[in-house]
């Protein structure tokens, strides 16, 4: 969910970008005959952009900090275990390196054109709100598994549910889950501690159904 979304907001940066640059420099716009400081509806074009970056940053943190509370309510569910401590590591590093990307983004904004103001703020409330969910919420990442479906909660949020599921294996530290129709989901292995993955293997066959769901190549785990 948070790759996908940072591709969008790479995606409008680029155009946010050009835009307050040919504005902010007051660039020839040869193809409109005008000028950035002139170009039509500018402040509109902003205003939009911004409203987009917005509401894909708001979507994302939503997302993270309800699957925080979910994952906190561990009477919830049959099985959980905090995230890893050599994932959590690196996910507060990946975090705060974010945070701090789009701190730099929204300054470099509104420093080049101070018309972008409304691009610039939310790029750079939403790496406020990084630091915010680290600062609340890292000492509550965690996996938990339900009669239904497995939620990872961390940087990233991931749900799988059991429906449909007919196969689980691993392959290189990767979880995959092979659903109907061709679907197939991943679980990063490094999420559980090395010593709770037995559990989480005898959880796992506890709520699935053996006679429709194979589960291949963990038999390590047990040892």
């Amino acid at each position: 969910m948070n790759r996908l979304t940072n591709s969008f907001l790479l995606v409008l940066f680029f155009p946010t970008l050009l835009i307050s640059l040919f504005v902010g420099f007051d660039f020839p716009i040869e193809i409109l005959r005008t000028s950035g400081a002139n170009l039509p509806y500018k402040s509109i074009i902003f205003l939009v952009l911004g409203i987009l970056i917005s509401l894909l940053s708001i979507n994302r943190s939503v997302k993270r900090w309800v699957s925080l509370y979910t994952i906190s309510q561990k009477d919830r569910f049959v099985y959980h275990v905090p995230i890893s401590l050599e994932r959590t590591k690196r996910v507060r590093l990946y975090t705060l390196l974010e945070a701090a990307l789009l701190l730099l983004v929204g300054i470099a904004l509104f420093s080049i054109c101070s018309e972008s103001i409304f691009c610039a703020m939310a790029y750079a409330l939403f790496g406020i709100d990084d630091i915010l969910f680290l600062i609340f919420g890292s000492n509550r990442f965690g996996v938990g598994m339900s009669k239904k479906a497995i939620i990872i909660a961390d940087r990233e949020v991931i749900v799988l549910y059991f429906s449909g599921l007919r196969k689980v294996s691993i392959s290189q530290r990767t979880l995959f889950f092979d659903y109907l129709q061709d679907l197939q989901l991943t679980f990063p292995v490094d999420c559980i501690p090395e010593d709770k993955r037995n559990e989480f293997l005898t959880n796992l066959e506890s709520v699935t159904d053996k006679d429709r769901v194979f589960i291949q190549n963990l038999g390590e785990w047990k040892m």
